[in-house]
């Protein structure tokens, strides 16, 4: 309890003064008020003092004073990367202890950009003439071993362990890699998301035996899901980065990835399966059949197999983790922050065990209940198969949202349609909606879209290819609509004229750069006008007036009706384009280029995708030899796209600047991005 409280204060004051102020309305007590409160501030910081001494209790502000006392330099890599100053001001000391051993780069790796790291001595690898006397290396062979098909899967890998002959090329710029000198930083820029007791799909083959882990039908690489390292001194095994599950690796430590609160589970009927009853093999065109009692899992495609008689009779749920880049499109991360408030309004709970078993009865429930502003929130990560239509009175809010780090899947069996009155709302919030479009009409005055996906080209083959490439997520047919869409994966986007759409941190997906992904109700006129800021657009867009386009990726052209008004600033847009005045984008053609230079230039500078197929760990992820223009051409000089909050750029920089404080002399350090080897199936 403080004693500089304004009533104890002005109790010390003699009486007579008291009474002077009783008579003239309270002045002085009103300031000995803000005395009082100026001195509880005061007090509030020495009692703070004694825990700012120390980097795990400072206040934020402190991190930096106690980072300079000690000598670290400071470095810039911007509000959205995983990084964290003080972890990294708190380990300098033992940096410096352990300064120019391997597993303090890794370390060090780990701590500055957030990425998993693990660490490489190349000369350990180079096929050379061995000093017998003190220096013998018997696991580097000159010729590997061709039986070791566990360790030729890992070639030219991050834990490579064959030897090679030696390179030339500087590690640096990403050239070469085995050579004395050499330590390559491996870096894994995606994260591994868990799914908890998420419902398998059933493969329509007629048995009944066959399932994927996806839940839109599609084989997916499952991921491991990291664990801890076990010291400073330890140098990253595969159990410890977020990579795709390698059958061998599983099948010969089970027991560290299958189990509760490992990488892999599977629940026959809620049953969990135990660890002996799993087979690990290859369900390639399903010719393996487990034997009886037994559950095969193929980790590599992400598929599940039961042996004959003895199929789910309920259900068939999986935990397990999958790869993406960054928290977009909805998934099993933090985003309570994204939750609008609902303060006041009606909850409506969905799952297993909650009041609603569907979201269907949960609709029926609202509108018995005269409609007012409800929430729907979905409680787990299972698949509704449901058709949700819904009409929202004047002035009142819907919302259907998964809970936080859940992702439910919702396999609509016509549109979604949303018909509004004036002044009301509908929002949708963390879930993968497939088969069908959002249709929103009537006079519906509000849209908002987070962390969602609609899945583009509506359903996925097993192979991962869209069956309905080009048709649209969603259909925006009210003139007085205003949408917001945000960290969302959509296919294309059809919108009355007299609409306005915002967006960022979004994908655009058409299937192909020359299809419509955004245009009016038609398909082929100018749509809504538009808004977009980082952003990855797979596709054409026709819009009346493009208001702003920021740190955008434009795949396809884009034609603005008005060029007088809005502007398109730090993106790619191909030269055929016609937008608002362009600042600082590409490709930049110099003034008088003939029209077969202009195409050069934007030929130079097109960004390169390790993956443009939605459902692969690595969709609208650039690739690390697109040009630098593009890789540092954002407003912030990060990367330009969907993943531009990611700040990849300045992470690697910070990276660089420390390996320049911490690298032993006449070594070289490379930061190699991990690369995945992801398979495909038949059925």
């Amino acid at each position: 309890m403080s004693y500089y409280d304004q009533e104890h204060l002005y109790d010390l004051l003699p009486a007579v003064y008291r009474v002077r102020d009783a008579g003239l309305g309270y002045p002085l007590r009103d300031l000995i008020g803000i005395l009082a409160t100026e001195a509880q501030g005061m007090e509030r910081d020495i009692a703070r003092l004694y825990d700012n001494w120390f980097i795990e209790t400072c206040d934020e502000w402190v991190v930096p004073y106690i980072g300079d006392v000690i000598g670290v330099r400071d470095i810039h890599i911007g509000r959205h990367a995983r990084y964290s100053r003080r972890t990294e001001v708190a380990n300098t000391i033992g940096y410096r202890r352990r300064k120019g051993t391997a597993a303090v780069l890794e370390q060090l790796a780990r701590d500055v950009t957030g990425w998993p790291a693990r660490v490489v001595e190349y000369f350990e690898l180079l096929n050379t003439t061995q000093y017998i006397v003190n220096h013998v290396r018997p696991h580097s062979l000159q010729s590997p071993d061709l039986r070791q098909v566990d360790a030729l899967e890992l070639l030219d890998g991050p834990f490579d362990s064959i030897a090679h002959t030696g390179e030339v090329r500087r590690i640096a710029p990403q050239l070469g890699k085995y050579n004395v000198p050499n330590v390559g930083l491996h870096v894994w820029r995606l994260t591994a998301y868990p799914l908890l007791a998420a419902d398998a799909r059933e493969v329509p083959d007629g048995t009944g035996l066959h399932y994927t882990f996806s839940s839109l039908g599609n084989d997916t690489a499952l991921f491991n899901q990291p664990r801890t390292e076990v010291g400073p001194a330890h140098i990253a095994e595969e159990i410890n980065v977020p990579q795709p599950l390698r059958r061998r690796r599983v099948h010969a430590a089970k027991e560290a990835y299958y189990g509760p609160g490992l990488s892999l589970l599977v629940a026959r009927d809620g049953i969990d399966i135990p660890p002996e009853d799993i087979v690990i093999c290859n369900l390639d065109g399903w010719l393996h059949a487990p034997g009886a009692g037994e559950v095969a899992i193929d980790p590599a495609l992400g598929r599940l197999a039961f042996p004959p008689g003895e199929g789910p009779t309920e259900s068939a749920r999986v935990s397990y983790s999958y790869g993406f880049t960054d928290d977009i499109g909805g998934g099993s991360y933090e985003r309570a922050d994204d939750l609008s408030d609902i303060a006041g309004q009606t909850v409506l709970d969905v799952g297993e065990g909650r009041t609603f078993a569907t979201i269907g009865d949960a609709l029926t429930h609202w509108s018995a209940i005269s409609q007012p502003s409800a929430v729907i929130v979905i409680h787990d990560s299972h698949t509704y198969a449901e058709t949700i239509t819904a009409t929202i009175p004047d002035n009142v809010r819907l919302e259907i949202r998964a809970a936080n780090e859940a992702r439910p899947t919702l396999l609509l069996g016509g549109e979604m349609h949303i018909t509004g009155g004036e002044g009301s709302a509908f929002e949708l919030n963390g879930l993968l909606v497939a088969n069908h479009p959002l249709r929103v009409d009537g006079e519906t005055n509000r849209l908002s879209l987070r962390h969602t996906t609609f899945v583009p080209g509506r359903e996925l083959q097993v192979d991962g290819t869209p069956v309905q490439p080009g048709q649209p997520s969603l259909i925006l047919d009210s003139d007085q609509l205003e949408a917001t869409i945000l960290r969302c994966i959509t296919g294309p986007i059809l919108s009355d004229e007299n609409a306005q759409v915002g967006m960022a941190d979004c994908v655009i997906d058409a299937g192909a750069r020359d299809s419509a992904a955004f245009a009016d109700l038609s398909g082929a006129g100018y749509g809504a006008p538009l808004v977009i800021r980082h952003a990855t657009v797979i596709g054409t867009i026709r819009t009346r007036i493009l208001s702003l386009g920021d740190s955008s990726l434009f795949l396809g052209t884009v034609t603005a009706e008005r060029r007088q008004q809005g502007c398109m600033r730090y993106s790619f847009v191909p030269v055929a384009s016609r937008v608002p005045r362009r600042y600082r984008c590409q490709p930049v053609v110099p003034e008088g280029s003939t029209p077969a230079q202009a195409v050069m230039a934007q030929r130079r500078v097109e960004p390169r995708f390790t993956s443009l197929r939605y459902g692969d760990p690595r969709y609208c992820q650039l690739h690390w030899r697109s040009r630098r223009e593009i890789l540092r051409g954002a407003e912030d000089e990060s990367e330009m796209g969907v993943f531009s909050g990611t700040q990849q750029p300045q992470r690697t920089d910070a990276l660089r600047t420390r390996l320049d404080e911490y690298l032993p002399v006449g070594l070289e350090a490379g930061i190699l991005y991990a690369r995945l080897r992801l398979e495909t199936g038949t059925v």
